[in-house]
């Protein structure tokens, strides 16, 4: 019996000594092996300037925008899943901002919203005039995602801090996410804000990334026959060409390409995206699936990214189908070229 006990415990002892060998120094020895081994995180670090911008929208038309680094919307932050995203923000207007997350998982000290302030835990995300706070966002899961202005400084509501254009792109990818040509489209409202939009002239209503075309698609035919009145010096092909990436987004890719499509419904209002040919294929919302009839349904503060291919050469519409919308500025172009 004795030698049985000893025999029990010589297995026992081997078989615990073989497991915390296994556990602690097998993986660093052959590191190869254990592919699976958690990584150190990679830490994406930006600086971004909460900072006035004066944006020409439609001739003669002007936009006093809030932004985050000069632009409408602000820079896309990119990262891959158990990746650091940090964000020195520095606040050079004379109210209040902040930076607000739309992520799944991260500490309430860097939520940018009015609860820091009311709890005391990380109150400096509210940065005042003047101040900077840095950020930190874990990218814990895959999907798209975004950040705002959660402020309501000046007698304000948030959401005019939103819509002065304090708003961002938050990308993040799996590990083995295949290449693609990615593009983000903010679907919007131009704010409503005393003195944001000044000067005489026809202005778009609805935006696309800062965007408008005054008449929409009809009134990008006006300029081709140059008829327009919104945009009396310009016609031709010529003419058109002037209002890329001015009055609308326009996005250039190859043929055959794999596309992503990221877009946010940033405003108050529900929002539509369709595309004139090919298959609006939902990578998050639906699983893979097709968006029926083209269209992609955006209720206030949704999102999701769109699988495009294209397989022939051209140009090809966009535009929210709250038609009403597209009318009023919501317009714009894919160019597919040859490989």
């Amino acid at each position: 019996m004795k030698t049985a006990y000893i025999l029990a415990g010589l297995i026992s002892a081997g078989f615990l000594l073989g497991y915390t060998t296994a556990i602690f120094w097998a993986p660093t020895v052959f590191p190869n092996l254990f592919g699976a081994r958690a990584q150190q995180a990679n830490v994406h670090e930006y600086t971004i300037f909460i900072e006035p911008a004066r944006i020409e929208i439609a001739p003669g038309v002007f936009w006093n925008a809030w932004t985050y680094n000069g632009t409408v919307p602000g820079p896309t932050l990119y990262a891959k899943v158990g990746d650091l995203i940090r964000i020195r923000a520095i606040n050079k207007l004379n109210l209040t901002h902040s930076l607000h997350p739309h992520l799944p998982y991260y500490d309430l000290k860097h939520d940018g919203s009015q609860i820091n302030i009311l709890t005391g835990v990380g109150a400096g995300s509210m940065i005042p005039p003047g101040g900077e706070w840095v950020y930190e966002w874990p990218a814990t899961k895959a999907g798209i995602w975004y950040y705002h202005c959660h402020s309501a400084d000046g007698g304000l509501r948030i959401v005019d801090h939103m819509l002065m254009g304090l708003y961002g792109a938050i990308i993040v990818d799996e590990i083995d996410e295949p290449p693609a040509r990615n593009f983000v489209i903010f679907m919007a409202e131009t704010p409503a804000v005393r003195g944001a939009i000044v000067g005489s002239g026809q202005r778009p209503f609805y935006i696309m990334n800062g965007m408008g075309v005054p008449g929409g698609e009809h009134e990008i035919e006006l300029v081709f026959l140059g008829q327009s009145k919104v945009f009396p010096q310009l016609k031709g092909l010529q003419g058109v060409s002037q209002l890329f990436n001015t009055s609308m987004p326009v996005f250039k890719a190859k043929v055959g390409e794999r596309i992503r499509l990221h877009i946010i419904n940033i405003g108050d209002l529900y929002h539509s995206f369709h595309a004139h040919v090919g298959d609006l294929r939902s990578q998050y919302v639906l699983g893979g699936r097709s968006w029926p009839a083209q269209i992609v349904p955006l209720v206030p503060g949704a999102a999701d990214t769109i699988i495009y291919v294209l397989n022939q050469p051209g140009v090809y519409l966009f535009h929210c189908h709250v038609v009403s919308h597209a009318d009023a500025g919501m317009i714009g172009l894919f160019i597919l070229e040859e490989p």
